[in-house]
């Protein structure tokens, strides 16, 4: 069976795997021991919603790439707690960005549709119970190459993994009435990559063992690339809206606004609804105070 596999997506683990390999060489029980304090950015609000997702996305591949690119011969008690608080890092800003994108699925995609722009919203769909056979593919074949190239990974185990054909496929079209799929496939990879994280009180030190660590850090390594490549689609979708005059001053307007005005309405909205003797909920009320709800926590 082949694996389709998009041109642009095929250079990923090859890039990634450099990277491991680099982080590898330069590994420091010292500097490992150093743990950002990532609630900085998680709670940084000066920023547009699409402006604080690149930045997210992009602390989440360094701190994938440097939390598991540890030399697993120096492990100690230190190295070990070390590692536990960077995968909680890790576990926080996937949450975070779960929560971005519910809000783009959402409440963003509703506002654009108050304009005379035509994206295809289809609404949240119940979440399916595993990732789609294509998408297995890709992350199978990914997970193969990555074993096959990163230092930290043992090669050993590559026997176990289905080598499949591999069909490169040109530039992928991309419509604007696809942001909802996209961003719903972005949001099940993200379940999936969480998922793989245990909390801290979870992770043992069977989880560095062989061959446990090539298998679970393979598969997240493979997540990590594929979310990365539904992102440049997403990017990829939102320049074509933005081409568009109406939709260019719909999101410029959207993405310019500071939560803090959010909140404050919020809380009028509150306070009036508290204020009130008799007070029912309609459904149009129940719609806007929770898209304000999600906005205020991004």
């Amino acid at each position: 069976m082949a694996v389709v596999i998009n041109q642009k997506y095929t250079g990923l683990h090859e890039g990634f795997a450099k990277e491991l390999n680099n982080l590898s060489k330069r590994f420091s029980a010292k500097n490992y021991s150093k743990i950002e304090n990532i609630d900085r950015i998680l709670l940084k609000r000066d920023i547009s919603v699409e402006k604080k997702k690149q930045v997210l996305l992009k602390k989440l591949h360094s701190s994938i790439a440097s939390a598991f690119s540890i030399d697993k011969k120096k492990i100690n008690k230190k190295i070990f707690d070390s590692f536990k608080k960077r995968l909680h890092n890790i576990r926080k800003i996937i949450i975070k960005l779960r929560g971005i994108n519910y809000y783009l699925e959402t409440a963003f995609l509703d506002e654009l549709e108050l304009s005379k722009i035509k994206i295809k919203n289809k609404g949240l769909k119940p979440k399916k119970s595993a990732i789609a056979g294509d998408e297995l593919g890709a992350l199978e074949y990914t997970a193969y190459k990555l074993i096959e190239k990163a230092v930290v990974l043992d090669k050993r185990l590559l026997s176990e993994y289905a080598v499949k054909e591999k069909r490169i496929l040109g530039k992928e079209k991309i419509q604007a009435k696809d942001i909802s799929s996209v961003l719903r496939k972005e949001s099940e990879l993200l379940e999936h990559l969480e998922a793989k994280l245990p909390p801290p009180r979870a992770v043992s030190l069977a989880l560095i063992e062989e061959p446990v660590f090539t298998h679970w850090a393979a598969r997240i390594f493979a997540l990590l690339l594929r979310i990365e490549h539904i992102y440049s689609k997403e990017t990829a979708i939102f320049s074509q809206i933005k081409k568009n005059k109406s939709a260019r001053k719909k999101i410029g307007k959207k993405i310019l606004q500071i939560m803090g005005e959010k909140s404050k309405l919020l809380k009028i909205m509150q306070q009036k609804a508290v204020s009130m003797k008799t007070f029912r909920l309609d459904d149009d009320f129940k719609k806007e105070l929770h898209n304000f709800t999600t906005t205020v926590s991004l």
